[in-house]
């Protein structure tokens, strides 16, 4: 009996719904207690708004880098847009904190409670648990501003690095 072959679907990023935004975050950590964010922000045609990688010198954890991804992504999101805002990251622990209410009992309290502030503005905001290859561009981000010690800010997609990463995402 012939085995059938089981086809991996790839996750891809999709485009928000006609006004909205979409915020991809992410975070990298090295043992060395260094870490890096990611944070790219698309209009409903996938539009670049802007794009954002940054060096985190004093990182305890790879949960750390991801909530100061979301926290610096959220910041920056707010300035940029008065939309509404869908939120994405790979960390179901940080979305899972950030969502959470009442008593908190972790490490990054402070940190998620302002993000929480944030949250609860006046705009409307979704956080989203996605696959990584949907937030494949903020991963790439946040990677490259860890390894090269960098921080950097491009206000539309003009850069070279980030039009190179949108012509290989694909997106539906």
């Amino acid at each position: 009996m012939p085995k059938c072959k089981k086809q991996s679907v790839l996750a891809k990023w999709e485009k928000p719904p006609s006004g909205w935004m979409k915020l991809n975050v992410d975070g990298s950590y090295q043992e060395n207690n260094t870490g890096g964010i990611g944070a790219i922000l698309r209009n409903s045609t996938g539009d670049v708004i802007f794009a954002v990688y940054g060096f985190v010198e004093q990182c305890q954890s790879a949960l750390e880098a991801e909530i100061l991804a979301c926290k610096e992504g959220i910041r920056l999101a707010l300035q940029w847009t008065l939309l509404p805002i869908i939120i994405e990251s790979d960390c179901a622990e940080a979305i899972q904190l950030i969502l959470s209410e009442g008593k908190l009992r972790s490490a990054h309290t402070f940190l998620v409670r302002e993000i929480q502030g944030m949250v609860k503005g006046a705009r409307e905001m979704k956080l989203k648990k996605v696959n990584r290859n949907c937030n494949r561009i903020s991963h790439v981000l946040a990677n490259k501003g860890r390894c090269e010690s960098l921080t950097d800010f491009w206000p539309d997609g003009s850069c070279n690095f980030i039009s190179e990463l949108m012509s290989a995402d694909s997106y539906g």
